[in-house]
């Protein structure tokens, strides 16, 4: 396992916190990850893997420079639900999942759907888990989206681990639109408002 993929379920719980202050560095992180999956392969990476580690810089940066410039106008959080129902999610997915050894058996590798290391699929369902924990339990826009975008940022890992990868760019393209379309609709709908419109009603 690399560091970047260690660190990533820790910054997803951050997320939980911070919302989209995290979200580059998630997405940096699982853009590296994607990357080093296949680094130890002789042949070149395919385009598929290459395009799912863009997509996880795109989807992450991008909706949180765009909203950059507003603030929530968000009721209380459950924090404490949110950072439980994520570590109660992530231990049942971790004690549920095959071992390595499991996963070696011949009939098992013919399978397009294996995946490429155990321990990816752990932490690309943790991801995942905390991702929709936050978007659930959280309030506020910008916290919401940044939930969406991390369990997004799951999904892109896990179709990278496959050993046939070429359903990545199917759930790229979704994971994109679904970024976009919820950005869109954050800023669209008037959920937040300009943080310098904020400080101009605060100096009266």
């Amino acid at each position: 396992m690399t560091l970047a993929l260690a660190l990533l379920p820790l910054l997803a719980l951050l997320t939980l916190l911070a919302g989209l202050m995290v979200t580059p560095v998630t997405g940096l992180l699982t853009a590296l990850s994607i990357l080093l999956l296949r680094h130890v392969t002789p042949e070149p990476l395919p385009a598929v893997i290459l395009f799912a580690a863009v997509s996880a810089l795109i989807l992450s940066i991008v909706p949180a420079w765009w909203l950059g410039r507003y603030t929530d106008e968000a009721g209380p959080s459950r924090v404490a639900g949110a950072v439980i129902l994520s570590l109660a999610l992530l231990i049942a997915g971790s004690l549920s999942l095959p071992s390595e050894d499991m996963l070696q058996n011949q009939a098992l590798l013919a399978a397009p759907f294996i995946p490429i290391d155990a321990a990816v699929v752990t932490v690309a369902l943790g991801v995942t888990f905390i991702g929709l924990a936050t978007l659930s339990l959280r309030s506020g826009a910008r916290y919401q989206l940044a939930g969406l975008l991390t369990a997004c940022d799951g999904l892109l890992l896990t179709a990278a681990n496959i050993r046939n990868p070429y359903a990545g760019w199917l759930i790229g393209v979704c994971v994109l639109l679904l970024a976009g379309a919820g950005t869109w609709l954050v800023r669209r709908l008037s959920l937040l408002r300009l943080k310098s419109t904020e400080r101009g009603e605060g100096g009266f």
